[in-house]
């Protein structure tokens, strides 16, 4: 397996979805980490539960103390939960709606919560915060406590599962995310090197690094395109031949041509006809665009 590599390829979960990632334009690992981020949500105000205040947007971790299901008659809301997250500060409420898996998911789980501070007469709460489990207390928390990235999404992918399949695909195959642009033209435009930019446009740890990254990798999408255009036309240079024409047998019927014009050429329909006619002596297609206003003079 490399980053060339079909999806259908990364194991059972990346098959499953293929089709919802086609219409991504998901069709290889390497797709993945090329598909970029619309916005971010800024997660990265970590705080303790008693210093929280209202309109905050913040990350906070805990234990999830209590959470139950409460259930509504009639409306889009069938039911919500609602749950208490501690710490050694305070404790805190949150509330999800329609989202009853919760409560085997969450139930005394140690989690790390973002989303906004509200107040209301009970207190402080939380309204559909976003969530993660801490399994130990070395993790590395990736959908909250951050800068998190919020991708284009289908029907059945969601920005968090993206999220967690571009982080496993930059773990496993950073080695082959190799610079390939000449030192001096990175420098010269203050850019980051390949393997860089990819993991700060995913996950950076400020915008402004974040704005780097895609710079970078917009300037690599033009230079690739450019780049294969200039090699397509090579090869078609190469490759093709064409009529070669003797002009100089046709001048004097040209020149007549022109003279009879109502009109004389303009200095640009003069060069015009000239590299036309250039193009047409020698044993290569010409490939050309004449390219001007409606009346000025193209026919």
């Amino acid at each position: 397996m490399n980053l060339q590599s079909s999806i259908t390829l990364g194991g059972r979960s990346l098959k499953m979805y293929a089709s919802r990632l086609e219409k991504l334009e998901i069709y290889t690992l390497e797709d993945f980490l090329l598909h970029l981020p619309t916005r971010y949500d800024d997660f990265s105000l970590v705080s303790k539960i008693g210093q929280l205040q209202a309109g905050e947007t913040v990350t906070i971790q805990g234990k999830v103390q209590e959470i139950k299901n409460q259930y509504l008659r009639g409306g889009r809301i069938k039911t919500f939960q609602k749950a208490t997250i501690v710490d050694e500060t305070g404790s805190i409420e949150l509330t999800w709606f329609n989202q009853p898996f919760l409560i085997k998911t969450l139930t005394e789980a140690d989690v790390s919560i973002s989303g906004k501070v509200e107040l209301s007469r009970k207190g402080l709460s939380i309204s559909s915060p976003d969530y993660e489990i801490l399994y130990n207390k070395t993790s590395n928390p990736l959908h909250t406590g951050r800068l998190v990235p919020i991708y284009p999404e289908t029907k059945g992918i969601s920005s968090k599962w993206l999220r967690r399949q571009i982080y496993n695909i930059i773990n496993q195959y950073e080695t082959e995310l190799k610079e390939y642009l000449p030192e001096e033209l990175i420098n010269r435009n203050n850019f980051p090197n390949f393997n860089t930019a990819i993991k700060e446009v995913h996950f950076p740890r400020s915008l402004d690094e974040a704005t780097s990254a895609r710079a970078r990798i917009a300037f690599d999408e033009l230079f690739l395109l450019q780049l294969a255009s200039h090699k397509k036309r090579m090869d078609w240079k190469q490759k093709k031949k064409g009529h070669k024409f003797e002009i100089a047998k046709f001048r004097k019927e040209l020149n007549s041509l022109i003279k009879s014009l109502p009109f004389t050429l303009t200095a640009s329909q003069t060069k015009a006809v000239d590299e036309i006619l250039l193009d047409l002596s020698t044993d290569q297609p010409m490939n050309r665009l004449l390219q001007g206003d409606v009346g000025s003079g193209k026919t």
